[in-house]
């Protein structure tokens, strides 16, 4: 008697084993595209992180700051010029003009940055 229930049980696992071999084969290919969409995400991270930190209000301003100095600096290479007579009157002025120009919109973008980064830090801790 337990031989034939031993018989029989045996004979209904075997027949149950193409059905195994489909689970354990389709569960591989889950994982495996878990494993890709895992890599997807992270790679997708990565790069969000990245932009983030490339375009952060502090970012933006330190390219104002370094395109302010450049700027300046400009506007002080030209003066020198001209006090040294390598530049004539009208090319200096024309120059001038524009480098001092650049000079005072990326000082006004650079002062408006500032209040709106002061105001956020201000508001921050209040909402908290």
């Amino acid at each position: 008697m337990c031989l034939a229930s031993n018989c029989t049980l045996a004979r209904v696992n075997l027949s149950l084993r193409p059905r195994l071999e489909d689970g354990k084969a389709s569960l591989a290919i889950k994982y495996q595209e878990l494993q890709e969409m895992q890599e997807a995400c992270w790679d997708k991270q990565q790069r969000l992180e990245a932009y983030l930190e490339k375009w952060s209000p502090q970012s933006a301003l330190g390219q104002l700051q370094a395109k302010l100095d450049a700027s300046e600096a400009e506007s002080e290479a030209q003066i020198k010029q001209f006090l040294a007579q390598d530049l004539p009157l009208d090319s200096f002025l024309e120059s001038f003009c524009q480098s001092r120009t650049r000079s005072h919109i990326c000082r006004t973008q650079l002062e408006k940055l500032q209040e709106l980064l002061q105001k956020d830090q201000w508001s921050s801790p209040q909402s908290l």
